[in-house]
């Protein structure tokens, strides 16, 4: 039985708000044959707050669906600002101190991980766990959830000099270069590992769980068309641009409902310039259980990020697919393979990022596409849910590729 360890500061447990693609992924494989043990932060990133943990404790294990979970202690942080690079960097710390001498123990004994998988956006974690790996002489495999330090570039505003995109620069390739295969969760993200270093890929994406996620039959009609963004409210995500077409459709007359459900660094601010608008509301953050009947709920769910020239290429959302494999017609404003891939199979509207008056007569054009139009759109989705994204499928191929790289 292939014993691994799974390392993601951020990965949660389904009971937790967050993406719980390492937790399902984790538990696929153990159906699978594997041990798997599972290191993550107990600091809530949706959350910003420990769930497990209370001083002086700084590590605890967790058992679930056969996985054995490692909850590390992580220095706490609000905004995106120097507390956060320390947040980061107590978790590699932790990590080193907690992997290392298991792994040298582990080792002596016989009782050791057989592969290592350590998934982004935490590059300095990954690239520690590579360096455990390389001195236990096991394979790595890398998993690349968001493009660092590349997002710091189109999104964050830096320069391709800055010392912080350098250094990170320089991790990136040798994680690259040095990992036995990279796993990408964005198709168009491939060939930009593969211009700098990776050897082995493959793509991997996001996707619902379909026995969590199954097909909901549509509300019935009503006379407000309820619209559902359930995800981060930070810079990235845009919901300035999803407040102003909020506004526009509010002058129009048009009864369109909008919930917003999630946390962030822009959460306040967003409530405080939605304080005139009657049709949008503000919801905490749920757990994955709870997600597929809050979607169900809704009439179409929202996708909405900035224009970002990696968003382009560069994202697998899960909440797309998680509306994909319900049924739900999906609004989406991510210019690129996102809005392409919604064109090309009719499963909703599509806007241009950061144009309020075109996603406000999207929105206001699916609101009136009739049902039988929208039903298309759902079945629609929904297959290509069950053909492309399914976690169970997506599982069987993650076996498969770890498997292969045992035997190399």
């Amino acid at each position: 039985m292939p014993k691994l360890w799974l390392i993601n500061q951020y990965a949660n447990t389904p009971d937790l708000p967050g993406h719980t693609r390492q937790y399902e992924v984790a538990a696929g494989l153990v159906g699978f044959g594997w041990q798997v043990e599972v290191f993550s932060s107990d600091f809530n990133l949706s959350q910003r707050e420990y769930r497990r943990l209370r001083f002086p404790r700084i590590w605890s294990v967790e058992r679930l669906a056969g996985i054995r979970w490692i909850w590390l202690w992580v220095s706490p942080y609000r905004r995106n600002n120097w507390k956060r690079h320390l947040n980061m960097l107590s978790f590699c710390l932790h990590l080193s101190f907690h992997l290392l001498p298991s792994a040298l123990w582990g080792r002596l004994v016989g009782k050791g991980p057989d592969l290592i998988l350590a998934s982004s956006p935490q590059l300095p974690a990954a690239f520690t766990c590579l360096w455990i790996a390389r001195i236990m002489g096991l394979p790595f495999v890398l998993e690349v959830r968001d493009l660092w330090p590349q997002v710091l570039i189109d999104q964050g505003g830096k320069s391709p000099t800055n010392p912080i995109v350098l250094i990170l620069g320089w991790m990136e390739r040798q994680l690259y270069c040095r990992a036995s295969l990279v796993v990408v969760l964005a198709k168009g993200a491939e060939s930009f590992v593969r211009l700098r270093g990776a050897q082995q890929t493959v793509w991997l994406p996001n996707g619902p769980d379909l026995h969590l996620f199954s097909q909901r039959p549509l509300p019935p009609d009503r006379s407000v068309f309820t619209v559902v963004y359930a995800g981060a409210h930070g810079a990235a995500n845009a919901l300035d641009n999803v407040l102003a077409a909020a506004r526009l459709l509010q002058q129009r007359g048009v009864e369109i409902r909008f919930r917003l459900i999630g946390d962030g660094p822009e959460k306040q601010s967003l409530i405080k310039r939605a304080v005139d608008l009657d049709t949008v509301t503000f919801e905490n953050p749920v757990s994955k259980a709870e997600i597929p009947d809050l979607l169900a709920e809704s009439d179409a769910v929202l996708l909405s990020l900035s224009n970002v020239s990696l968003f382009r290429y560069g994202v697998s959302p899960n909440k797309l697919y998680d509306a994909y494999a319900l049924g739900r017609p999906v609004i989406t404003t991510v210019a690129g393979a996102i809005n392409q891939e919604v064109e090309e199979y009719g499963l909703g509207v599509t806007a241009t990022p950061g144009d309020p008056q075109a996603l406000a007569e999207a929105i206001e054009r699916l609101s009136k596409t009739p049902r039988e139009e929208r039903l298309a759109m759902a079945n629609k989705a929904i297959h290509l849910a069950q053909t492309i994204y399914s976690r169970q499928r997506i599982n069987t191929q993650y076996d498969a590729c770890l498997r292969e790289v045992l035997l190399k």
